[in-house]
């Protein structure tokens, strides 16, 4: 019996042990999301959350918070120069990358920097105190 379609294990065989194999894998990864490493710090007044996102510009991140959590989103582009090559590892993640976190504490969030240099996001946030979310309400 002839099959009409092929079969998609041997088809990732195929690219897998083909000379394209790193650029097939490459493809493969970008497909996917990924997570970059963060650190979290509390200060007394404020929330410092630091990313490890090299290789990218400051425009290609997104930052989001509802004073709750926080979101860091954004698109790492292929780092390896055109032409041909032969890859001997293939470890950087590109592709779309996005960051969920709950913040330990509620934050005011109209009061939020962030600055991307070498390499480094770090995003700050100033923490509300009980006083400015507790509201007493009077009853008539």
């Amino acid at each position: 019996m002839e099959r009409d379609k092929k079969d998609p294990i041997d088809e990732f065989l195929n690219i897998f042990m083909s000379d394209q194999a790193g650029t097939a894998m490459m493809k493969m990864k970008s497909d996917l999301k990924w997570e970059p490493p963060v650190d979290i710090v509390e200060t007394d007044s404020e929330i410092i959350v630091i990313v490890e996102v090299a290789g990218m510009v400051g425009k290609d991140i997104d930052v989001v918070t509802d004073g709750k959590n926080l979101k860091i989103s954004g698109l790492r582009k292929n780092l390896c120069p055109p032409g041909g090559k032969q890859f001997h590892a293939v470890e950087i993640q590109i592709g779309h990358f996005e960051r969920e976190i709950k913040l330990p504490v509620q934050v005011n969030h109209k009061k939020i920097s962030a600055h991307y240099r070498n390499g480094i996001l770090e995003i700050r946030v100033k923490k509300l105190h009980e006083r400015d979310t507790v509201k007493k309400i009077r009853i008539d």
